[in-house]
């Protein structure tokens, strides 16, 4: 499947992430989800993919998420000016869950913020990520910083949960002793030979990656993680599941602009 900049088009207009085909031939149940083409669940049910995460590991699809880099010299400055949090003193490589607000104090989005050498990497919820995108614009255009925001749209990304993810994923990888990574950090890595980058985290309440990865690199990534028998794809009932099992919040259900 030929890489697209923001998803390959349906006739309705939703989109189609770069493993749509992969979760089609798994059994996904396909549901419009933040404008994409997501599996709700897969053949086995929610029941046995929330079991499968808690026991093992399960392979998530979230590339509707959107994937930023904040360049220029003024970039923690300016991204400071935005979001809760000290990014100025987050060490490289780290990650840290904040929120991207408004004049008024209220939550346009929750973000994951990682700062790295020469940028600062942030992850943004899909259904908000346009309207996100569009606020920094205009918060850029009448600020005086030194900084550009770039919006990776030719990338995948997926989440690999559970108790077992750690030990899957060495198996795959290279350039990386994921026994020596915390919780929400990153590192740039090679994973079944592909150019990946691992964060530290998730959205289920287990231990777990999420890997950044080209689109045009996205079905064999995905097809070398659930080659491993100890992984299961999971959808988005699982998810919603177990991110309520785990007390964390959804935005536009537990938190927004008034929020």
């Amino acid at each position: 499947m030929a890489p697209a900049r923001r998803g390959l088009a349906s006739a309705a207009g939703t989109l189609k992430t770069a493993v749509f085909d992969e979760h089609k031939a798994l059994g996904g149940k396909m549901v419009d989800f933040a404008g994409y083409y997501l599996p709700l669940q897969y053949n086995a049910g929610v029941k046995s993919e929330v079991e499968q995460t808690r026991k093992a590991a399960t392979l998530f699809d979230v590339s509707h998420m959107g994937q930023v880099k904040i360049h220029g010299p003024d970039r923690v400055k300016f991204l400071e000016s935005l979001v809760v949090g000290d990014i100025e003193a987050l060490a490289v490589g780290n990650s840290q869950l904040s929120l991207l607000t408004n004049e008024k104090g209220g939550i346009i989005d929750d973000t994951v913020i990682t700062k790295e050498t020469d940028f600062v990497g942030m992850v943004i919820n899909g259904a908000c990520k346009h309207k996100d995108l569009k606020h920094m614009q205009e918060q850029l255009a009448s600020s005086g910083f030194d900084a550009a925001i770039e919006h990776l749209e030719d990338k995948a990304l997926f989440a690999l949960q559970g108790p077992k993810a750690a030990e899957v994923l060495s198996t795959l990888v290279e350039g990386v002793d994921l026994s020596s990574m915390l919780f929400m950090t990153s590192k740039p890595a090679k994973v079944a030979g592909l150019d990946c980058v691992l964060t530290r985290c998730g959205y289920t309440g287990e231990d777990g990656f999420e890997v950044s990865v080209d689109n045009a690199n996205a079905t064999a990534l995905m097809q070398a993680l659930l080659n491993n028998a100890v992984v299961s794809p999971a959808g988005l009932g699982a998810r919603d599941t177990l991110r309520v099992e785990a007390g964390l919040c959804l935005y536009g259900q537990d938190i927004d602009e008034t929020t």
